[in-house]
């Protein structure tokens, strides 16, 4: 699959392109899109609520859960694991898994510092 990065407008493909996705997927809430409402993961009810232990948990699950959501076109990438991270801006979601038969890892940042106010 061909995409394209959302911050430097260049064309990826390949591995890059499924973090791109996962990323995608998990920043943007249910019911964020008029056109998709199911697409999306609940991730974000999450950000602003004390990071507890309790909320990472949360965050885990609802970040697996996301995975077999149909309207996230994510069936490529079979999750074996999820670990939320508290940072210094925020929250990290570390993925280990299967995709296209090889075990990859990676990381998918929701870094409240780069977030802009709506006017």
């Amino acid at each position: 699959m061909i995409g394209i990065d959302r911050n430097t407008g260049r064309q990826i493909d390949g591995f890059e392109q499924l973090v791109s996705r996962i990323i995608q997927v998990m920043t943007t809430p249910l019911v964020g899109r008029a056109k998709r409402p199911r697409f999306g993961s609940r991730v974000r009810e999450t950000l602003a609520n004390n990071m507890s232990d309790s909320m990472l948990v949360r965050a885990q699950a609802f970040a697996i859960e996301a995975f077999y959501n149909p309207a996230n076109g994510l069936q490529d990438f079979v999750p074996s694991s999820c670990m939320a991270k508290r940072g210094a801006t925020g929250l990290s979601l570390y993925f280990e898994g299967m995709w296209h038969g090889r075990p990859v890892r990676f990381e998918v940042p929701l870094d409240v510092s780069t977030s802009k106010p709506i006017t």
